[in-house]
């Protein structure tokens, strides 16, 4: 057991950083939620800066609009 976690322990130390900075030129950074998550946040009605509520009443009429003309 010891031999085996031993082995694991040397590949991902030493081959793991070599294998990694040969492929570096291929691997592109994605997105995550978050980031996503904050280009399209809008604001909220709670929100302290009133420009955050204005933007977040615009947003929420829009909406509305859009939901009511694809309904007719």
């Amino acid at each position: 057991m010891a031999v085996i976690l031993t082995c694991i322990a040397l590949t991902f130390t030493f081959y793991a950083p070599i294998y990694l900075y040969k492929r570096s030129g291929k691997i592109k950074p994605t997105k995550n939620m978050f980031e996503n998550f904050i280009e399209t946040d809008k604001g909220y009605p709670w929100s302290m800066n009133e420009e955050r509520k204005k933007s977040y009443r615009k947003a929420l009429e829009k909406k509305i609009k859009e939901n009511r003309d694809s309904k007719i």
